[in-house]
Order: structure tokens, then C-alpha cells, then sequence
């Protein structure tokens, strides 16, 4: 050992640098005190920061650091510096080597804490921590160091909970399993959004619901603990201008804390929207900003000022409530945890009282609360990007936005329980924004979504009672004040009357017909006797509408026609059931026939409520059945159901327009000779002459030709109809009969025809039709001069076959005279046919009255040749042989059918064209 009293500040320097190279630090102070003027604080400072290796126990030299700045110690022992290391330099080789050294400087390059140049050991230590975490990567050294300084040096402290603390709980505490550690460099080169969600988004291996609550408690906490330091205020600065951002919505500048904070909780509401339940927890689990873990580093209880603290509180409370709200999950956890969150951010702010969501209460409570502020929201209040907004009345805490939105919660667990799931966002805007008919279409979908639950079993009496509550959350509204409770219901634009009345249809679809029957009509409701009998009549006809097949004793036409019969005893004098009940009768009559409508769509019941006229399906029956036509009366039952429904009995193409409205009998009349009509053309079509010459005769005749009459030809009721299917009755033309030689069924048929035609006459309402039906009859009629004169022909070949005896062996012919006698008789037999036929060669006349003359004329002539003939008989004392009995007979037959035509025509040509004629009717 030496003296190092006879060294040089050369030597003392150089010392001094060999002591901390070696690690020998602890006679430092005794050096220092020794050469105060070489070995100043500072520069001593500054050659431990340069020699002294990084790696070495901050135990070693923190005494050392504490001597240095207390003071030099009372007492120095010089013999124990060993000086032999540099006592071998000589005085200029020391002054030479000094010269060389290059220490670093006490203030790191990126410290900007430091604001105080006095403050040496401040800058020092945080130098020093960068140098060991940089060399070694031992972050706990670095704690180590600071430990016995921090408390009296205020920046070191805000650097050691803002910095280190934060950085040894991430790489050595919370997440020591990560394959990369944080170092102090990275950062503090962090602004604060990044860190933010740097620190944040952290996890472990395994995924634990605590992560993000100690994130937030341990590693964001202490870090926005250091929010005000001029590093962090400028690298947020120049992260501000280098990012576009929406202006503040308040014109004042807010402070560090509040905007990181702010920050904070837009990563809440963001990070809500991929992991719900962490984010929940992290409600559930941290109280706010000042729920922060500094280690126990911090001074005293050092806490944010009441202000301060009150808006963060508030914003962080908002948060939560943007959370609830933003929320796109419907699972009955996401729905609880939205509701422990509301309960937490109420308590936290001293309104628990609003709440109305009281988990173990199964009574449904009256939710009452100021709307105004509620009620002036509008839609874009419920976008995310508002909802975190200071002036947002729905997600800025307060009594009526608690109460409002405990409301929904509540409303949304009440669908939950019905089998509906909407998101909170849906329900508040069904609540605020949502005109009447909105309301009412989503009451719809709700009361339809419960109806088609097939797996849950519902007590449809609580179903009600919940459902009404929804629509007033039990306010107890009456229809006269319900503009005076705005917001007071989600279904609150909605009478009460119209919630029972869907109510009741959604009872009526599940066939719960008594308990319908028991509370709508047994029970006093809101509902008035006609308003019952319109929602069940809707109920039928949504049944009858959504039926495939028209049978009512299948599918939805059974459970429209049991709706029916339950509830028709209630209302008897119900003109609305009555019709429903005939229209499932035409439609069950319908379904026994097959029935394709156009493009092949088979027929369904609602294709009769939709056709503009439904008595034409019947025609379509016709076409496509065979032999349909022969169960006419089936097709009258359905005509008379149809119009008993209250359907038109006229021509959907034809003007009725102007028509005066027509009772029910006379509607019932019309649709049955439209039937009748379509029937007898069915029945031509199918080349059933005789089937539609039957129906005419027995259905169409007038009451003047029958003992009897029948309601289709009621003179009372304008026939524009009966005339047409008689007329082409009349035109139509057997294809099998025009080829036979039958002549004696051609004669039948054309008689027949002409009797239809005499018909169309006498039914036709009005003159126009006559030119042409007279011109048909006389057609007719020289068709069946032709087929007698034929006939005649027959019969006289026939006669002189059978008078040609010679031509019989063995026979023997007349006399002379018997010869000459036959001869001249047929020759004046030839010559009256001859007269005859020139009279009845003569032109037609071509005017209306000339036809119709004309028509009356050769109808007397031909039609009725034995009625002048029978007088003269009259008179004339019937010969005593037997041989000309039968002939006697048919011929009074053939006068007495024939006469009957003649009245027929006669009659016809009075009332149809008797005014051109000038004719009197018969009976007078």
C-alpha cells in the first residue's frame, strides 16, 4: 500500500477509474474526499457509469452513491488504498493516459425527466438503468439500484412505477413465459395509444378472464401514472399529427390523464366486440382509473383531485354502459353479464336505486323515470362512434339513462324467456325510434316466434301478461295518456287494443280456442265484442290464406273451420261468420275435383279471396274434370256458398260498375244460371246434346211453359245469361248424328234444336239478339223441309215397293180401273207438293220486320200443318173403321207437340219482336 497523498489528480483519476474497472468501488468516497478539485460528483458519476461494469450488484456501489452525495465520512483510513496500480505512471504518462478517456455522459440521450442540471444522481441512476438493461437485459438490477433513492428523488419515483414496474411485471411477473422481453428502449419509445394497446392486449399461454383486469390494475395503471412526464406528452403529440382523429366535441383542452384514459376505454368498448366475457370481467373486477397497483412505490395516498377523479369515473361508467349497448351477442350469458355490468357501473356511481333488474325477483316490476333527455336521442346516438360522446343521453350515466336502459335489459330477458333474442341496440331502437307500424311489425315477428316454438312449453296466460308488460314495462297506461309517458314500453307507440288483439290471433294459431274464449269474451279486457270477432275473423282468414289444401278436415282449413265453430256460438248474429262458414264450404266442395290454375299452380283456398271472380273457377272445373257437368247440383251448392261469402255473382269482364247493388236472392239467381250456362256448354263440349237439352228443359224453361216455376227464369232478375247457353244449345250440331243415316234421329234432334232455339227467343232480354237467332231457326227449319221431303220420299218408295204386287211370285194385280184410280191420285198428291213448295220457295225478306214475318210465316206453315186440318176433323164425324186407329192417334200427338212449339214461337215473337209487328201479348 502507498500513500495516495503524493499522487497527482492524474493519478487520483486514473485511481479512481482502475477501482471501478475492478469492481472496487468501495474507497471511492475516501479518493473523492481526498482530490475533491479531480474528483468532483459528477465526474466521479460519470467514471462509475463508464468503468463500472453493468453486470455488478447494485448493492456494491448504492452505499457508495449515498456516501458520495452525504458527504465525504467522518473518518478516512488512507493505508487501505492500494495506489501501486497507477504509481508506476509517471506524472506526464497519467496527465497522457487521462487524456485518453472518454466518459460518458451523466444525462442519458433520450432522458427528457430530468429537467434539473443540479440534479446529478437523478440523471445518474437513470442513465444507469439504460446501460444495464441495454449490456445485460437484468431488469431487476435496475430495481435494485433504485430502491434506496427513489424516495427522495420525485422523478426517479414517477420514472420507477411509470417505466420499470410496468416492464418487470410483463417480462417477469405476468408473462414470463413470452419468447421476447420489453425492453426499456421500446418502451418508453411507446406513445401512449400504443402502449395502451400494447400493455392491454397482453396474455399468457393460457387464457385466463383475470388478464386483462391485471393489465389493467398492474401494467396500465402504474404506466398512466406517468402520463404528464415531457417525454410521453411529446411522442402523444407527434402521434396526434401524425393520425387523423374527429375534433373533441368539447372545446376545451382536456388533460393528459382524461384523454389516455378516454383512450382506455374506446379500447374497452372495441376489444367488447371480439371478447365480451374478458371485458365483462374486467368491469366486474376493476373500479376505474384509480383502481391502479403502483407497487406500494407511490407517496402516501396519492390520488387524482375530486374533479379529475369524477369525470373519469363518469367516462368510465359511460364505457360500460356503450359496452351493454354495442354488444351483437344474444346468449343468455352475454345477456347476464350486460346486466352485472349495469348493476357494477351504478354502483360504482352511487345509483343503484334507478335499477329495476333485481335478479331474483320473478315479479315483473313498474319501471317509471324522466324521458325527456331519453326521448330528444336519435339514431346516430346508438352508432359506436357515439356512444362514448360526453352529450350522449343514452350511454352518459345518470338516473334516466340507468333506468331506460335497465328497462331494455329487462325487456330483452323477458324475449329471452319467450324463446326471442334481439341485441340491445335492436331494442332501444324499436323503444325510441320507431314509428307505430315499426312497433307493430316487430310485435309481429315477436308473437309469431313464440307461436312457432315447438320445443318449449308456455303458459300462454304469463305469455300474455309478459307481452303486455313490454308493451308498457307496467306503467299501467291508459289509451287516453299515453302521450303523457314517452319511452315507457318497448311497443309503447302501440294501443293496448291492438296488443290483445294479437295476442288473441297468436292463441287462436296455437288452438288455445277455451283459454281465448275465457279471457277475450269470459273476462273483461280492453277488447270490445266487435274488436274480438275482427281479430278472430283475421285469425281465420291468415289460417285459411296459409291452407295448401281446401278439404276442411285437413291442415290449416281444419283449424280455420275449428275457429269457427268455437267461436260462432258467441256470436250468432255475426254476418262476418256467416260468410267465412260459406266460404270453407265452397272451398271443401272445390277440393273434390281437380282444380290447376295458370302455370300450373294447383289450386289453393286463398286463390278464391284473390280471384277477381270466383265463380269462374267453376268453368275451370268444368274444363278440366270430365263428366263434372252431371253433378250440377254439387256446382250449385258451391256457386250459392260463393255468393253467400259475399262474392260477386256477374262476369268479372263485364261493366258492373254502374249496376245498382242486388240483394242476395236475386246475386244467388244469377250465379246459378252462370253455373247452368257453364254446365250445358261443359256438356255440348263433351257432345252430350241430351244432357244439356235436359238441363234447359227442366232448369231454363220460363214459368209460362211449365205447371211449375223455377227460381233461375224469375222474371224479377235481368237473364242476360240463360238465352246464351239455350241459343248455342240450339246451333249445336252432333258429329256422330250429321254422318248417320238415321233420318228419324236427325229429324228428333233438329226438332229439339228447334224447340232451344224458340227458347233463346223467348229468354233474350233485349232485340238485338233476335235477327240472329231468327236466322239460325230458319236455317233450322229449311234443314228440316229437306229432312221431310226426304222422309216422304222414303215413305212413298216404301208404299210403291209394297203396291208393286206383280213383282211378288205368285201375286195378282189390280184391275184396270183400281190401276187408273191409283195413278190419278198420286198425280194430284204431286201436284198440292208442288203448290206447296213454290209457296215456300219464296224470297226471305232482309229487314228485321220482313225476318221476323217471314220467320212467323214458314214456322205456322211447316211447324203446325195439321192445326187448321184438326178444326175441319173437328166437325166432321170420325170414320168407324178400326184400320186408321193408330194413325188417328199419332197424328193428335204430333198436333199436340207441335202446337206446343207453336206457342212456344208465337209466344216468343210477341215478347221478343211482337213490338215490330204491332202485336197484342196473348193474354190479352
Amino acid at each position: 500500500m502507498a500513500n495516495p497523498g503524493r499522487l497527482s489528480g492524474a493519478h487520483a483519476i486514473l485511481l479512481a477509474t482502475h477501482l471501478c474497472v475492478t469492481g472496487n468501488v468501495s474507497r471511492l468516497p475516501q479518493l473523492q474526499a481526498q482530490f475533491p478539485g479531480y474528483l468532483p460528483f459528477e465526474r466521479v458519476l460519470r467514471i462509475i457509469l463508464t468503468f463500472l461494469p453493468e453486470s455488478t450488484a447494485p448493492q456494491s456501489y448504492t452505499s457508495v452513491l449515498q456516501e458520495l452525495l452525504d458527504g465525504p465520512p467522518s473518518q478516512t483510513d488512507d493505508d487501505d488504498i492500494d495506489v501501486s496500480p497507477v504509481d508506476k505512471f509517471s506524472e506526464s504518462a497519467a496527465k497522457k493516459r487521462v487524456r485518453t478517456l472518454r466518459l460518458l455522459p451523466l444525462k442519458y440521450h433520450d432522458d427528457e425527466d430530468s429537467q434539473d442540471p443540479t440534479d446529478l444522481l437523478t440523471q445518474f441512476l437513470i442513465h444507469r438503468a439504460y446501460r444495464i438493461d441495454l449490456e445485460t437485459a437484468l431488469q431487476p438490477l435496475i430495481l435494485e439500484l433504485l430502491l434506496p433513492f427513489y424516495q427522495r428523488l420525485p422523478t426517479v419515483r414517477t420514472w420507477l412505477i411509470s417505466s420499470l414496474l410496468p416492464l418487470l411485471r410483463l417480462n417477469y411477473e405476468y408473462y414470463p413465459s413470452q419468447d421476447e422481453t420489453f425492453s426499456l428502449d421500446v418502451l418508453e419509445s411507446m406513445d401512449s395509444h400504443t402502449a395502451i394497446n400494447v400493455l392491454l392486449s397482453m396474455t399468457g399461454a393460457q387464457k385466463n378472464s383475470m388478464d386483462l383486469v391485471n393489465n389493467l390494475r398492474g401494467l396500465l395503471g402504474p404506466w398512466m401514472y406517468g402520463s404528464n412526464r415531457s417525454k410521453r406528452r411529446r411522442l402523444n403529440k407527434a402521434a396526434e399529427a401524425n393520425s387523423i382523429s374527429l375534433p373533441q366535441l368539447n372545446t376545451q383542452q382536456q388533460s393528459n390523464n382524461i384523454s389516455g384514459w378516454q383512450y382506455v376505454n374506446e379500447w374497452l368498448l372495441a376489444r367488447s366486440l371480439v371478447d365480451y366475457e374478458s371485458t365483462v370481467n374486467a368491469f366486474l373486477n376493476w373500479d376505474g382509473p384509480e383502481d391502479a397497483d403502483l407497487g406500494g412505490f407511490e407517496e402516501g395516498n396519492q390520488k387524482y383531485d375530486h374533479d379529475v377523479s369524477k369525470d373519469l369515473n363518469l367516462r368510465y361508467g359511460q364505457s360500460g354502459l356503450a359496452v351493454i349497448y354495442t354488444t351483437s351477442d344474444t346468449s343468455k350469458s352475454c345477456l347476464e353479464g350486460s346486466i352485472k355490468v349495469l348493476t357494477r357501473v351504478a354502483k360504482l356511481l352511487s345509483l343503484e336505486d334507478q335499477l329495476f333488474t333485481s335478479p331474483n325477483s320473478s315479479v315483473l316490476p313498474s319501471v317509471t323515470f324522466d324521458a325527456s333527455q331519453i326521448s330528444s336521442s336519435s339514431r346516430v346516438s346508438l352508432l359506436q362512434n357515439a356512444l362514448l360522446a360526453a352529450s350522449n343521453p343514452l350511454t352518459c350515466p345518470s338516473a334516466s339513462s340507468i333506468s331506460f336502459l335497465s328497462a331494455i335489459l329487462l325487456s330483452i330477458k323477458t324475449l329471452a324467456e319467450l324463446g326471442h333474442s334481439v341485441t340491445c341496440r335492436t331494442a332501444a331502437n324499436i323503444c325510441l325510434h320507431s314509428n307505430q307500424d315499426t312497433q307493430l311489425h316487430e310485435l309481429r315477428n315477436i308473437v309469431s316466434s313464440i307461436v312457432r316454438q315447438t320445443k318449449l312449453s308456455h303458459d300462454w296466460r304469463d305469455v300474455r301478461e309478459q307481452i303486455l308488460w313490454l308493451q308498457h314495462w307496467g306503467s299501467d297506461k291508459t289509451e287516453g295518456n299515453e302521450s303523457n309517458s314517452p319511452c315507457h314500453g318497448l311497443f309503447w307507440r302501440i294501443s293496448r287494443d291492438v296488443v290483445e288483439a294479437e295476442i288473441l290471433k297468436a292463441l287462436l294459431e296455437i288452438k288455445e280456442f277455451n283459454l281465448a274464449i275465457d279471457i277475450y269474451i269470459n273476462s273483461k279486457t280492453s277488447l270490445s265484442s266487435a274488436q274480438v270477432e275482427e281479430a278472430v275473423k283475421e285469425a281465420i282468414f291468415t289460417t285459411y290464406d296459409n291452407a295448401s289444401n281446401g278439404n276442411r278436415t285437413r291442415g290449416g282449413m281444419k283449424q280455420a273451420y275449428d275457429i269457427l265453430q268455437a267461436f260462432q256460438p258467441h256470436f250468432p248474429g255475426s254476418v262476418s261468420f256467416k260468410e267465412i262458414r260459406a266460404l270453407i264450404s265452397a272451398t271443401h266442395g272445390l277440393s273434390f275435383y281437380s282444380l290447376t290454375l295458370q302455370h300450373g299452380v294447383p289450386f289453393q283456398p286463398v286463390s278464391i279471396r284473390v280471384h277477381p271472380d270466383p265463380l269462374s273457377l267453376i268453368e275451370k272445373v268444368l274444363d278440366q274434370n270430365s263428366k263434372a257437368y252431371t253433378r250440377v247440383d254439387d256446382l250449385l251448392a258451391i256457386g250459392r256458398n260463393l255468393v253467400a261469402a259475399g262474392f260477386s255473382s256477374h262476369l268479372s269482364d263485364s261493366n258492373n260498375l254502374d249496376l245498382p247493388s242486388t240483394s242476395e236472392e236475386d246475386a244467388v239467381i244469377t250465379a246459378e244460371r252462370r253455373i247452368m250456362s257453364l254446365a250445358i256448354s261443359s256438356a255440348l263440349s263433351s257432345n252430350d246434346f241430351g244432357t244439356a237439352y235436359s238441363y234447359i228443359l227442366t232448369r231454363l224453361t220460363p214459368p209460362s211453359l211449365l205447371s211449375t216455376s223455377s227460381p233461375l227464369t224469375n222474371p224479377a232478375v235481368r237473364d242476360d245469361i240463360s238465352w246464351r247457353a239455350v241459343y248455342n244449345a240450339g246451333r249445336y250440331r252432333d258429329p256422330a248424328l250429321s254422318s248417320s243415316s238415321n233420318l228419324q234421329a236427325q229429324i228428333t234432334q233438329l226438332s229439339q234444336r228447334m224447340e232451344l232455339l224458340s227458347l233463346a227467343l223467348i229468354l233474350v232480354p233485349s232485340p238485338d239478339p233476335l235477327p240472329e237467332i231468327l236466322g239460325a231457326w230458319r236455317r233450322c227449319d229449311e234443314e228440316m223441309n229437306g229432312l221431310r221431303t226426304r222422309e216422304a220420299e222414303e215413305e212413298e218408295l216404301w208404299d210403291t215397293k209394297g203396291d208393286n204386287l206383280s213383282s211378288v211370285p205368285g201375286g195378282f194385280g189390280p184391275t184396270d180401273s183400281e190401276q187408273d184410280a191409283y195413278e190419278t191420285k198420286k198425280q194430284h198428291a204431286r201436284r198440292a207438293r208442288a203448290h206447296n213448295d213454290r209457296l215456300n220457295a219464296e224470297e226471305a225478306p232482309m229487314g228485321l220486320f220482313e225476318v221476323a214475318r217471314g220467320a212467323a210465316l214458314a214456322l205456322h206453315k211447316n211447324a203446325f200443318p195439321l192445326s187448321g186440318g184438326t178444326a175441319a176433323t173437328d166437325q166432321q164425324p170420325k170414320p168407324s173403321s178400326h184400320a186408321h186407329g193408330p194413325s188417328e192417334d199419332s197424328a193428335e200427338e204430333r198436333v199436340r207437340k207441335r202446337d206446343v212449339v207453336s206457342n212456344m214461337v208465337t209466344g216468343g215473337l210477341v215478347s221478343g219482336i211482337g213490338w215490330v209487328l204491332g202485336a197484342q201479348p196473348v193474354n190479352r
